[in-house]
């Protein structure tokens, strides 16, 4: 059977092979990232209530509090993707299934938001827990601040990399989907 529609540069079994194997690595990671998650929320909110108990800076307790949070939510989000991943079906009408791949794997969608919180939750923690690391700077507001701006930079330039994995990795298989879309659809 020839799957190659009218365009010789687009396989579909090819294309289905590429998409369970990025469908497959996904998976893997988002179980470990959910695991790991799972892990340091604990971990953190024990580290928060042994600074109650060892009277450390109140700044420093809260930090280690929304740590805890973020990971909580970070978990929640993993387990999500995770979950999704999950149930991918390679089995529905070939439409279907290439508009969900191409959804999939849009850059900026909503699961793409919902990581944002979490993220937020850990610049506060960074912050509050980093402020006394930061030294010639005698207001603490400001040494929040610049330690909250350290970390956004640092966000921003994981977001960047993420950008370039998802370029080389998973816009090609989203570009493959949507042009054997366009063709089936024609």
């Amino acid at each position: 059977m020839n799957t190659s529609i009218n365009n010789p540069n687009i396989d579909l079994n090819q294309l289905i092979e590429g998409l369970r194997r990025e469908d497959d690595r996904n998976m893997h990671l988002t179980n470990r990232f959910k695991w790991l998650m799972w892990i340091f929320a604990p971990l953190y909110f024990c580290f928060f209530l042994f600074l109650i108990y060892d009277g450390e800076s109140i700044l420093k307790e809260i930090g280690f509090f929304f740590f805890s949070a973020s990971f909580l939510f970070f978990a929640l989000v993993f387990r999500n993707l995770n979950n999704e991943y999950k149930t991918v079906d390679y089995g529905i009408p070939t439409t279907e299934m290439l508009r969900k791949a191409a959804q999939r794997y849009e850059i900026w969608q909503t699961k793409t938001a919902k990581a944002l919180f979490p993220a937020f939750l850990a610049a506060i923690g960074v912050s509050l827990t980093s402020e006394e690391m930061i030294p010639n700077i005698d207001d603490t507001k400001l040494r929040i601040a610049v330690a909250f701006g350290a970390y956004l930079l640092l966000l921003c330039a994981g977001f960047g990399v993420g950008y370039l994995i998802w370029y080389k990795r998973q816009k090609p298989l989203r570009d493959r989907a949507l042009a054997l879309l366009a063709e089936l659809e024609k």
